[in-house]
């Protein structure tokens, strides 16, 4: 009796062993397996969401990084004499406005979208960018202040070559000072438009041309024929930079007052620069003249008419004789910007322009504008900025009467 009991107690503690030693193994196996599992789930669903780098996130199956930026910006703003809009433009000034005529707006229009793609190859790096705000038409203020999607950039750039639309290779970015204004002081080159561009080293700053959109303003039945020319040498160090750039025109009309000759070259040179006199205080300047250089300035373009109904400087017009004649305008601007803290940072700037008219043919064209600036931006955290602005506008007619406006500008701006 015993014996037998002594060989159910062997049995018993053989298969408890036994099982001791099978359990950990099937566990063991089906841990793995359960982490395999997971490693493939995980796998999965960074291929459907795209994988995070510093580049941005790479589309599912290829090789192309995505980025996705922007800002939300609230815009206050309080005009003392005469309501002049979402933009302090001095050229929409109206001179028949009595001055005391204060105006209350705000609106979320600067607000913006950036998308952008980069794909190695094997020629270069491919990126594309496109990016759009809320300045286009349409909109209102009664209810729900709706306001059209517009196309600020859409270019693509492989080896040098760029290709789409985007700043003009005429413009100064040097000089170009920061205001909460969405435009800033006149006196500066500001204009985007459809181009093809080639940039290439050149010592050591970097030497670009491009064939630009070649739109005109100023005359009747214009005829683009030919497209805008461009050349900028551009260089930038720790202490500064600088930058020069040259634009060259052809002016054509098919207007059936246009009896004489009815082509014109026009021309446009630019030069800015930027110094930095210590880490937290920098000075720019920048000036742009030229004879038919037009829209290239800002705020210089001017409504198709010849005659006496002119509102703008523009790039020509059609002369008693039928031929078209060129128009000089130049315009400069300065600022200066100081960070008196890692957070609070402030800058002053100021713009001029002024076309050469006839006053006898042109009484109602403006000669000269200005704008003055006074800003202030406080970081609030890192993607959050708030500012404060306060602006002037001003603007002379030929036959000596003039308009001006003072603003007062509240913004806050959240960047992703």
């Amino acid at each position: 009796m015993q014996t037998k009991k002594l060989r159910l107690a062997i049995r018993a503690t053989l298969a408890i062993s036994t099982m001791g030693l099978v359990v950990p193994s099937a566990l063991a196996q089906s841990t793995a397996e359960l982490q395999k599992q997971i490693n493939d789930l995980r796998s999965q669903v960074d291929q459907m969401a795209g994988t995070n780098d510093s580049k941005g996130w790479l589309l599912p199956g290829t090789n192309t990084s995505v980025t996705i930026g922007g800002y939300v910006k609230l815009d206050m703003i309080y005009d003392t004499d005469q309501d002049v809009g979402d933009l302090h433009d001095p050229s929409v000034l109206d001179t028949s406005v009595e001055d005391g005529d204060s105006s209350l707006r705000a609106h979320a229009r600067q607000s913006r979208v950036r998308l952008g793609t980069s794909t190695p190859t094997d020629i270069g790096e491919a990126k594309t960018v496109v990016e759009a705000d809320f300045y286009g038409g349409g909109g209102n203020e009664l209810f729900s202040n709706s306001r059209g999607l517009r196309i600020r950039h859409a270019y693509g750039e492989l080896n040098g070559w760029l290709a789409g639309q985007t700043w003009s290779n005429f413009m100064h970015f040097t000089a170009y000072p920061t205001t909460l204004d969405f435009n800033g002081p006149v006196g500066v080159s500001f204009i985007r438009q459809a181009q093809i561009r080639y940039t290439m080293g050149l010592g050591d700053g970097q030497f670009s041309v491009s064939a630009e959109n070649p739109e005109t303003s100023g005359f009747e039945g214009s005829r683009d024929t030919v497209p805008d020319l461009t050349a900028r040498y551009k260089w930038t160090g720790s202490g500064g930079g600088f930058e020069v750039a040259g634009l060259a025109r052809s002016l054509k009309t098919d207007d059936a007052s246009a009896t004489g000759d009815d082509a014109a070259f026009g021309y446009g040179v630019m030069a800015a620069g930027r110094l930095n006199v210590t880490s937290e205080t920098s000075l720019m300047a920048g000036v742009v003249l030229g004879d038919g250089v037009g829209r290239y300035l800002y705020s210089s373009y001017s409504n198709n008419d010849s005659t006496a109904s002119r509102t703008g400087i523009g790039e020509a017009y059609i002369t008693s004789d039928g031929d078209l004649e060129t128009i000089e305008a130049y315009g400069f601007n300065v600022a200066a910007s100081h960070k008196w803290t890692p957070k609070f940072t402030t800058s002053v700037a100021y713009g001029f322009l002024e076309g050469d008219q006839d006053e006898t043919l042109f009484p109602n064209s403006f000669q000269t504008l200005e704008s003055a600036y006074f800003s202030n931006f406080y970081q609030v955290t890192d993607p959050v900025t708030v500012g404060v602005e306060l602006s002037y506008a001003n603007k002379e007619l030929a036959n000596g009467e003039s308009a001006d406006n003072t603003r007062l500008q509240l913004a806050a701006q959240f960047s992703f």
